[in-house]
């Protein structure tokens, strides 16, 4: 079971594109959002250990467990996985939901059952299996986890 990602136009009378996004193994979409420049970023999670990501992208390879969540950038047409990572640790992990800053730094909020890494200096709450995520638009590098 793939994740499903579309455009319609605002009165919903036709659909303009729309793509799978998943590996060989179960995968969810759950959250979507589109930037300034009309990419379209998805979140979710996936027990595919071949889900597509992209080179230079935070985290290549998936870490194990029941599933990894991720974040996919598609370009506005529909047409090009611009930029895809995994989130996670070797345990269970998913990712909800998207928000931009006014930069458009991307962040997401999900559950891990894993050791997810803390940033120094942010406020963190021991064991408690949430976690939120800032990455740059590229999804490239991490600002604080």
């Amino acid at each position: 079971m793939d994740g499903v990602v579309f455009k319609m136009p605002p009165d919903l009378s036709r659909l303009t594109w729309s793509t799978y996004i998943g590996g060989s193994a179960d995968d969810g979409c759950y959250g979507v959002i589109v930037d300034n420049s009309l990419n379209v970023f998805v979140t979710g999670g996936t027990a595919s250990n071949n889900f597509p990501t992209t080179a230079g992208s935070i985290k290549t390879t998936y870490g194990g467990g029941q599933s990894d969540g991720f974040i996919s950038k598609i370009n506005s047409g529909g047409t090009t996985l611009m930029a895809s990572t995994f989130i996670g640790t070797n345990q269970y992990d998913q990712c909800f939901l998207l928000q931009f800053d006014k930069n458009f730094d991307v962040y997401t909020v999900g559950q891990s059952l894993g050791n997810m890494p803390v940033s120094a200096g942010v406020y963190s709450n021991a064991n408690s299996k949430q976690f939120i995520w800032k990455l740059n638009n590229n999804l490239s590098s991490t600002s604080f986890t």
